[in-house]
């Protein structure tokens, strides 16, 4: 076993026994780590990694990936993203969500490993607590949770950065460092060198305490709602009270790769649940459902069935985006 593994408090770990699993990969420090955690564990998977080709390192990245899984028998799903000029971090979350999703629906994966850990929940904690949101966005990812067919486990949930670092330095593991998160152009990176960092080195079991309860109380507050889809890119569910049905459509655009703010939180309420928000997501309803759909391909239906579309109940704005009768 390698060294300083048993300091790991990992979650999910029972979901991946004996299923076939997909890990996020990116040769840096947390997947990186990650990668040889699952492999003390006796955990199978293989990998995917994505080269944005914004770094020098990106080639480097992606060979090294490529030697691990040779080394290591592993499947390994590589692919170059377009060079994006605005919104890198948006266009990259979605670009990332899209080419995941498709590997794990090809290959009949189980489950996505993502090695998001403690720090990047206070990242986001900070961010969106300076924006003025409430708990519902405040808390960012979990543990454990479902995307259509599959399930997206983070065992480093409670996880530091500083104990990822410690195991990686113990065993002596090569890995790569993104220079790009010195910039402090991406918010996230301001959030971390200015704030976050110096509150983890003083405070992570106090830090990890809160979040966890914040969690808690979170579930008792917005409960369970069951989630459905119409396909990829369309989801539904039953509307409920207002801070209810924001957390869902919360939900949904991040399963359709879109963070949504808290501004246009407040624009989605004004209009009674029937718009197109920063021209990605669409919102609509029934007297019973929400719908929210990504603004994708539209299609031009046969008043047929448009009607057989009204018959069952599909709001107006979600019809030219499906394709076919249902």
């Amino acid at each position: 076993m390698a060294k300083r593994l048993e300091n790991f408090d990992l979650e999910g770990i029972s979901y991946l026994e004996s299923a076939k699993n997909l890990l996020g990969f990116s040769a840096q420090v947390d997947s990186t780590c990650l990668f040889y955690v699952l492999l003390n564990l006796g955990i199978d998977f293989d990998i995917a990694i994505i080269d944005y080709q914004i770094r020098e390192d990106s080639k480097l990245e992606v060979a090294h990936a490529k030697n691990l899984a040779k080394k290591y028998n592993k499947k390994i799903f590589d692919i170059k993203s377009p060079k994006f000029n605005s919104n890198f971090e948006a266009n990259a979350r979605t670009f990332r969500i899209d080419f995941f999703k498709k590997i794990i629906k090809s290959h009949n994966y189980k489950n996505l490993i993502l090695a998001n850990h403690l720090n990047d929940r206070l990242e986001w904690f900070l961010m969106q607590f300076t924006k003025g949101c409430a708990l519902n966005s405040l808390l960012g990812f979990d543990a454990i949770s479902k995307l259509d067919d599959f399930n997206i486990i983070r065992p480093f949930f409670n996880t530091s950065k500083r104990q990822i670092l410690e195991f990686l330095y113990t065993n002596n593991i090569k890995y790569f460092i993104d220079k790009s998160n010195d910039d402090e152009m991406y918010l996230r990176n301001y959030f971390r060198k200015n704030f976050s960092n110096h509150l983890m080195e003083k405070y992570e079991n106090g830090i990890k305490k809160s979040l966890n309860l914040l969690k808690n109380e979170y579930e008792i507050l917005y409960g369970q709602t069951k989630i459905h889809n119409l396909n990829d890119n369309i989801y539904f569910f039953t509307k409920k009270e207002n801070h209810i049905n924001l957390h869902n459509i919360d939900i949904c655009a991040k399963k359709l790769g879109y963070v949504i703010s808290s501004k246009q939180r407040d624009e989605i309420v004004k209009s009674n649940y029937s718009c197109i928000t920063a021209s990605k997501i669409v919102i609509d309803n029934n007297s019973f459902d929400i719908y929210v759909a990504k603004n994708d391909i539209r299609y031009k239906h046969s008043k047929k069935i448009r009607e057989s579309f009204r018959i069952r109940g599909i709001p107006p704005k979600i019809r030219p985006l499906i394709e076919s009768i249902l």
